[in-house]
C-alpha cells in the first residue's frame, strides 16, 4: 500500500503551479471562459472514467489518467490546433508521413488512460482501448444520436488508424509532460484513510451554526445525509475521487490534498476542532511524510499545511460541487 510520497518536498514544490497561475489559465493558455475550460476538463475526465470502467481498470489508473489529462491541458489550450509550444510545421512533421489532424481533447483523454494503465501496472491492449473508445464516443467518428451508423462496427482500417493515433498521442503526452509520470493519487487516498483512523473521540458540534461551506452544501440538498449512519471514510474517498476533476492536483501535492480532505470531511460532519484532536492528526501526518535512511536518520520531512491551505482545498471542492449543481456522490 502506497502511503508515502516518492518525492522530497523540494522536488514536489517544483512540479506545482501557484493558485494565481491556475486562475489565469483560462485566458493565458486557453483563451476561453473559465466555465468552458472547466466543462472541457470534466468531459475529458468523465470519458476516461467511462472507458476505464468498460475496460475494468482499477481506480489508481483512472486517477492517474485524469491528472495526466489535466496536466497536459495546463500547458495547452482545449481549442488549440496543435501544442502551444509547437509551430504548425513541427505538428505536421510529428504526424509525417500521415496527414496532420488537429489536436483532439478526446484522444488526449484516451491516450492519458492508455499511458496511465502502464504507469499503474494495469495495462490494456491498444486494440481494446480503441474498441471501448468507439463504444463510448461515437460522435468522434461522426456517428450522432439516431444516425444510421450508430451502433455499427469499426472497419479494420479505422481500427488500425486509431491505434496509430493513440500511440502518437501517447508520445505527445510524454514529451509535453517531460516524462514526469508520478501522480501519487494512491498516496493521497491511503494517507487520508490512515489519518482518519487516528482521529479518536471528538465532540459533535450540535448547537453551533454550520460553516459557510457546509451551509452551501445544505443549499444543494444534502441535508438528509443521515450523518450518523454514513461512514466518514467512504465520504472522504468520494471527495478524493472528485478532486481529480478539479485543478487541485496542479496546485497541491498528494499528502497536502490528503490532509485537506480530512479537514473537509470533519467540517462536513460538523466536528469540533479541539487542540488535542488536531495535534494527533498533525503528528501522524508528519510521521507518514518523514523519510528515514536505514539508520533511521531523517532524510526529509514535510511541514503540516496551514489552516488557510486546508480551507482553500475545501473551498475549491465546494466550488466544484456548486458549479456542477450536485452534491458529492455518496457510496
Amino acid at each position: 500500500m502506497a502511503t508515502a510520497s516518492w518525492l522530497d518536498p523540494t522536488t514536489r514544490a517544483q512540479r506545482l503551479l501557484s493558485k494565481e497561475a491556475i486562475q489565469r489559465m483560462p485566458s493565458d493558455i486557453h483563451n476561453l471562459p473559465a466555465d468552458k475550460v472547466n466543462h472541457y476538463r470534466y468531459l475529458g475526465c468523465e470519458l476516461i472514467a467511462r472507458i476505464g470502467e468498460g475496460l475494468r481498470m482499477y481506480q489508481p489508473a483512472l486517477s492517474c489518467a485524469c491528472v495526466l489529462f489535466t496536466r497536459f491541458y495546463s500547458r495547452n489550450g482545449f481549442d488549440a490546433q496543435y501544442p502551444r509550444e509547437w509551430g504548425e510545421k513541427e505538428w505536421r512533421d510529428f504526424w509525417s508521413p500521415r496527414n496532420a489532424s488537429p489536436l483532439d481533447k478526446r484522444v488526449v483523454a484516451v491516450a492519458s488512460l492508455f499511458l496511465a494503465g502502464k504507469i499503474e501496472d494495469n495495462p490494456k491492449k491498444v486494440g481494446d482501448v480503441v474498441k471501448q473508445f468507439y463504444a463510448c464516443c461515437q460522435d468522434y467518428f461522426g456517428h450522432h444520436q439516431g444516425s444510421q451508423h450508430q451502433g455499427s462496427q469499426m472497419s479494420v482500417d479505422q481500427q488500425n488508424a486509431l491505434k496509430r493515433t493513440i500511440l502518437l498521442y501517447e508520445q505527445l503526452l510524454l514529451q509535453e509532460l517531460e516524462f514526469d509520470m508520478i501522480v501519487e493519487a494512491p498516496v493521497a487516498l491511503n494517507q487520508m484513510a490512515l489519518l482518519l483512523k487516528y482521529i479518536g473521540r471528538i465532540e459533535h458540534r450540535c448547537d453551533d451554526e454550520p460553516s459557510d461551506a457546509i451551509q452551501q452544501m445544505v443549499d444543494l440538498g444534502v441535508e438528509d445525509l443521515h450523518r450518523e449512519t454514513i461512514d466518514m471514510l467512504s465520504v472522504a474517498k468520494e471527495f478524493v475521487k472528485d478532486s481529480l476533476l478539479t485543478t487541485l492536483w496542479l496546485q497541491y501535492d498528494a499528502p497536502t490534498i490528503a490532509i485537506g480532505i480530512v479537514w473537509m470531511t470533519l467540517k462536513w460532519y460538523g466536528f469540533q476542532f479541539d487542540k488535542g484532536l488536531w495535534e494527533r492528526v498533525e503528528k501522524q501526518y508528519k510521521e507518514l511524510n518523514t523519510k528515514r535512511d536505514h539508520n533511521k536518520q531523517v532524510l526529509h520531512s514535510m511541514d503540516v499545511p496551514s489552516i488557510a491551505t486546508m480551507e482553500d482545498i475545501g473551498e475549491q471542492m465546494v466550488s466544484y460541487y456548486i458549479e456542477r449543481k450536485r452534491p458529492p456522490t455518496l457510496p
